[in-house]
């Protein structure tokens, strides 16, 4: 189906929630003019979108190409402005085709491969392939974000060089099954206890191996807090040694007085 030039379009196609758990968006926008599909369908196999691209690409429009694959991927991430590169880029181009919902996954590397061999021969062909990182299923808005500022980079080079044509690609959100794992009653699985006595020599091997201040730890917290407080220590005793060492007697304070004062007492 054709966008139009603003981004609201692009949101509407895609602004429902999930209809399908193995369903993906698709969008595709080029420099030049294609040969797009103009019915209205939201929902199509992903033999039936391959077979759009196939039709479209068929002739080599453009010089150079990029397919980007954006893994976990929905219809919902790409509601209002989760997306402002792919946006802006989407509505200056001369042509665009998106589906909100391709049941299935669509092998990018199927289609770079399609485009090559249709383009074979073709002296100034570039085909370049981005895939992103995989959105989580907490939080993707910041990793989508991410994404959204690394293509905008690429897609700034390809704009800057000629006619380019963009295919970007998502692939069905698929959830990491929680697995349960036996504990016994001290709390240590079956497996690691059979193995303790090897995982323990191992270590003792590789110990061995080390080299001798590797091996050893020579200064820790406990001697470098011994060691500021033994200079402190031995600051104050130099300090008293020193006092001490600069008293000045005279000799005569130690001699008996023979004086008349004294004879007198006597």
């Amino acid at each position: 189906m054709r966008l139009s030039q603003s981004a609201a379009a692009l949101a509407a196609c895609c602004a429902s929630a999930h209809a399908f758990s193995d369903s993906s968006p698709i969008v595709m926008f080029s420099s030049t003019s294609l040969d797009m599909p103009t019915n209205g369908e939201l929902i199509q196999s992903n033999s039936q979108v391959f077979a759009t691209l196939q039709k479209a690409l068929k002739s080599c429009p453009t010089d150079r190409y990029l397919i980007v694959s954006q893994p976990n991927l929905n219809r919902a991430n790409l509601v209002g402005d989760a997306v402002p590169n792919l946006l802006r880029y989407n509505n200056k181009a001369q042509s665009r085709y998106s589906l909100p919902e391709v049941i299935g996954e669509l092998n990018t590397d199927d289609v770079a491969a399609f485009v090559r061999k249709s383009c074979e021969g073709r002296s100034q062909l570039f085909v370049d392939q981005l895939e992103l990182a995989p959105l989580p299923s907490v939080n993707d808005a910041h990793t989508l974000k991410e994404n959204d500022d690394e293509l905008g980079m690429v897609l700034e080079q390809f704009d800057r060089d000629g006619s380019y044509t963009v295919i970007y690609a998502g692939t069905p959100r698929k959830e990491v099954p929680q697995t349960y794992t036996a504990v016994f009653q001290d709390g240590v699985p079956a497996e690691l206890k059979r193995d303790v006595h090897s995982v323990q020599q191992r270590a003792l091997n590789n110990t061995n191996s080390l080299p001798l201040f590797e091996k050893y730890q020579y200064f820790s917290t406990g001697i470098f807090t011994a060691l500021i407080a033994l200079v402190i220590l031995l600051s104050i005793l130099y300090g008293g040694i020193a006092a001490v060492a600069s008293l000045e007697v005279p000799y005569g304070a130690f001699d008996k007085d023979m004086g008349p004062a004294a004879q007198k007492k006597q």
